[in-house]
């Protein structure tokens, strides 16, 4: 009788295991673990872990679509069109070549030491060849060897809006120009603002302000 009960327990005991090591080689979610996948490369003493294997799930069916319910109370939305920017003509009048005359008017920097710079480094009066050319979208100034692609902001009768800009050292000049023609079109009264701006740097480091005077050169 105890040799029976002793065989007996013994099954008990080999069933028990056999079921735990399956029920540790199933992950939640029906993915079943089998091989192992080898230590990650670099030299890193990384433990082997199982390679999740995929178990076949008894498919579900798809719930059927959402109704559509047109937006805006009925109301069908068409596709949003693509906005073009509208191109600024300059008139003729502003092209060709200009003497301009520049004087300063304002300094505002925000730091004494850069106050302290822009004042040395702008000049109190200003005298330079502007030569004016170009086509809509494709407009450039040039100022003895330097040229430079221009932008226009806006023309309202004898005014135009003008802007560009051009690099120093590790920083960035953004000039804003405002020219107005006088009635025979040979001069023009203007301002010219200057900002110092970095990259990074949340406000220009200084602004430079130009009182201007143009006379159209033959």
């Amino acid at each position: 009788m105890r040799k029976a009960t002793t065989w007996l327990l013994g099954i008990l005991l080999a069933q028990t295991a056999c079921s735990a090591s399956l029920a540790d080689g199933v992950i939640k979610g029906g993915v079943q673990q089998s091989e192992s996948v080898s230590p990650m490369q670099g030299g890193a003493d990384y433990p082997s872990y199982p390679q999740p294997v995929m178990v076949p799930q008894t498919p579900r069916s798809a719930p059927p679509p959402p109704a559509h319910h047109p937006l805006n109370g009925g109301v069908q939305q068409a596709p949003p069109q693509r906005i073009q920017a509208q191109v600024q003509a300059l008139p003729q009048g502003f092209l060709g070549r200009w003497n301009v005359m520049g004087q300063r008017s304002k300094v505002e920097a925000i730091t004494p030491e850069f106050q302290a710079n822009a004042e040395q480094a702008f000049a109190l009066n200003t005298n330079n060849q502007w030569n004016i050319n170009g086509n809509p979208g494709n407009y450039t100034m040039s100022n003895g060897q330097m040229s430079t692609q221009i932008w226009v902001d806006k023309v309202e009768g004898g005014t135009a809006f003008i802007r560009y800009q051009h690099q120093i050292k590790n920083t960035m000049a953004q000039e804003a120009i405002v020219m107005s023609l006088t009635a025979n079109g040979l001069q023009f009264n203007g301002l010219e603002r200057i900002s110092i701006v970095k990259e990074g740097v949340p406000q220009p480091r200084c602004k430079v302000t130009y009182q201007l005077s143009g006379q159209r050169q033959r």
